[in-house]
Parts: C-alpha cells; sequence; structure tokens
C-alpha cells in the first residue's frame, strides 16, 4: 500500500511533503538541534520552497507555450 502511494507521487507532492516535513520538525523538534542546525534547516526548506516556485512558474510556462498558435 505504502508503495503504491509513493509511487503514485509527482516530482511536486514529493516536494510539497518535504518543505511540509521540514516545517513541522522545526516546529514540533524530534531532537534539540544547534543553533547552526537550525541555520541550516532554514535554508534549505528556503531553497526547497524557492525550487517549487520555480517548477510551478516553468510548468506555467510549458502549458502556455504548449497552446499557442502561430501562423508563421
Amino acid at each position: 500500500m505504502l508503495f503504491e502511494i509513493i509511487c503514485n507521487m509527482d516530482f511536486k507532492e514529493y516536494l510539497q511533503q518535504a518543505i511540509d516535513d521540514n516545517r513541522i520538525e522545526m516546529l514540533m523538534p524530534s531532537r534539540d538541534y544547534s543553533e547552526g542546525e537550525i541555520v541550516y534547516m532554514r535554508g534549505y526548506n528556503q531553497a526547497l520552497e524557492d525550487m517549487l516556485a520555480d517548477y510551478n512558474d516553468d510548468l506555467d510556462t510549458i502549458k502556455r507555450e504548449k497552446y499557442t498558435f502561430s501562423l508563421n
């Protein structure tokens, strides 16, 4: 069952799940983190959010260009 769920997830869902998991970890840490680790986690999460934004922008561009017609 879990394998089927994992196989049906696409890149965007994996990315969103990683972002959500990291946010939860920062709100309710599973262990004590050093200040350096917290800074790293924030930067890592920001990088994932940037990747998701870029992915969404690229997807919109691809969709727009796919259905653009030209008479040339």
